[in-house]
């Protein structure tokens, strides 16, 4: 296709080193270029930390090319208005009036010649520098671990295909269509969007024919939540290292990068420059009462991934989409309230787990949102009205539990739950923010001035299985005691002490790795909810038709 057909874009340049990803993995540039996601990992670490050193040796290229003298100016910035693409050359060698790019990559290239990827892009430089008038028929791919220059010559074939690329990447930016992930490919391996993509999790749940699917991320996250709920603590930055104070006292630091996010409990403060410094590392701050009451977050520039919002804007309008999706919200709830109690139960819980049942073949004939709802209560009531046998004999007389109540919680296990559920609603809070969701909008539960609605209608599916578990597992093996809680005005809180186990506990649970039921690897509770956001977005964009809500046998 000429060259002239591609001026009815009128968007940005594409950026070469994305038709590079492009030809490498459609999926990939698209989730960069459009949905603007982006994960760091050794490779991309170590790439940017090399094109630093160029960067820093920025040259420029003087208006007149000396005929006689060779000059090799670094990390020169050039566009093609014929083409609509821009690219950061890494070394530009200027010879007799000849122009070569160079491309300095970090690896070691294939045996022979180089990468199909990499040869799209110094093509691109090169037809580039031939649109910008200077005589360039030759480039050069760098590959820094094998020490191998592989010369590429700017052939009549190349530029087409060039042409055609560009051309087929605009149209599937124009008709936001996200490519499909690959099946079963090395590439996926060492991709550091794989998180983001779910390649194979993607093609299991859209076809079946792939019965493998590789983890191809760590199991468990190494930053853990940064909690001050000591009354007047103060957290302060020094270089890399989070400083925490009370009255002027260092009592403890944590280094950044090892904090997922910050919450702040009652009093407790933090500085401009602490702040600042989460903000530009992406780490939010939460903010809460000192009873536990979630109240609100910072957050950085929210996620690029404006078409998701979208689309979860479109769904929460339309009836019966979000008929769909809550009707699989409640069947995850009811499945795992239902494991719960069978794992746990004492004495005689067969009348309940059949009543559970039941409500599971209800929601097969269930036609609207308020037959649900009625489904989704009776159920809470059948499972809270067990609740007690699931607290082992002896302990629950010590703490005993009637039924469920909040606003205040009545007892010590109320307390517990509400505070385990506010813990829970903050966790999915962030993970809907790091999807790019608005976490304030969503399908069941509907919109509410502070509420995140969103994050409370994914917490439905883990409340037995984590914040229930949590409480049950703590007061099973004797992590409280009588003095863990203050009751006044008929209002029980956790004090200080108290809320500290809680919080030991509950890290334990979220931090432990569990053998996913659908994929078959083990991840920790804290990464499967990110998961299931992630599986919530595919939903939304239409990969895959309809959203799997996680449970456990």
């Amino acid at each position: 296709m000429p060259a002239e057909g591609l001026n009815r874009y009128r968007d940005e340049p594409i950026p070469v080193r994305m038709l590079n990803e492009y030809s490498f993995c459609p999926r990939l540039a698209y989730m960069e270029m459009v949905e603007g996601e982006f994960i760091d990992n050794e490779h991309t670490i170590e790439g940017t930390r090399r094109h630093d050193k160029l960067d820093k040796k920025k040259g420029r290229i003087p208006h007149q090319i000396p005929e006689d003298k060779e000059i090799k100016p670094k990390s020169i910035t050039l566009s093609s208005e014929k083409l609509n693409i821009i690219s950061k050359i890494d070394i530009l060698e200027i010879s007799k009036g000849k122009a070569s790019p160079v491309e300095i990559k970090k690896g070691k290239g294939p045996d022979e010649g180089a990468w199909p990827a990499d040869i799209v892009q110094i093509t691109a430089q090169m037809r580039i520098l031939k649109d910008n008038g200077y005589d360039c028929k030759e480039g050069f791919i760098y590959y820094s671990a094998s020490n191998k220059r592989i010369s590429i010559e700017l052939t009549e074939e190349r530029d087409d295909e060039l042409v055609r690329l560009i051309e087929e990447f605009r149209k599937c930016i124009d008709e936001k269509r996200i490519p499909p992930p690959l099946r079963n490919s090395r590439k996926c391996e060492g991709c550091s969007l794989a998180p983001i993509c779910l390649p194979d999790e993607i093609n299991l749940i859209s076809d079946d024919e792939s019965n493998v699917v590789r983890c191809m991320y760590p199991k468990r996250d190494d930053a853990h939540p940064l909690i001050l709920q000591d009354q007047g603590s103060y957290l302060s930055k020094k270089d890399d290292v989070l400083v925490v104070k009370k009255r002027g006292e260092k009592i403890g630091e944590v280094r950044t990068f090892e904090v997922s996010h910050v919450c702040l409990f009652g009093n407790s403060q933090i500085s401009t420059q602490a702040l600042s410094e989460l903000l530009n590392r992406n780490i939010p701050v939460l903010y809460f009462s000192y009873g536990g009451w979630f109240k609100g977050y910072t957050h950085s520039m929210i996620n690029k991934n404006v078409d998701l919002r979208i689309k979860q804007f479109e769904h929460a309008s339309d009836r019966k989409k979000r008929f769909l999706i809550s009707k699989e919200l409640v069947r995850g709830k009811i499945k795992n309230c239902r494991t719960m109690l069978r794992r746990n139960g004492n004495g005689d819980i067969k009348a309940a787990l059949e009543e559970l049942k039941r409500s599971l073949s209800k929601l097969e004939r269930v036609k609207d949102i308020h037959s649900l709802l009625g489904i989704e209560g009776n159920a809470g009531r059948v499972y809270f009205g067990s609740f007690n046998k699931m607290i082992k004999n002896g302990y629950s007389k010590v703490f005993n539990f009637e039924r469920r109540n909040r606003r205040p919680p009545a007892d010590p296990v109320n307390a517990c739950l509400s505070l385990a559920y506010t813990v829970l609603s903050k966790d999915l809070t962030v993970s809907a923010l790091t999807v790019g969701f608005d976490p304030m909008l969503g399908f069941y539960h509907r919109p509410r001035y502070g509420r995140p609605a969103l994050a409370l209608d994914i917490m439905e599916e883990f409340r037995p299985i984590i914040a229930d578990s949590v409480v049950i597992s703590a007061l099973n093996n004797d992590v409280f005691s009588k003095e863990d809680f203050i009751t006044s005005n008929g209002s029980c809180n956790l004090v200080p002490d108290g809320r500290k186990k809680f919080f030991g506990a509950y890290e334990r649970r979220v931090s432990k790795p569990v053998k996913h039921p659908l994929f078959g690897y083990q991840v920790s509770y804290r990464r499967i909810f990110e998961i299931q956001m992630r599986l919530m977005s595919r939903y939304l964009t239409g990969e895959i038709e309809s959203y799997i809500p996680f449970t456990t046998r």
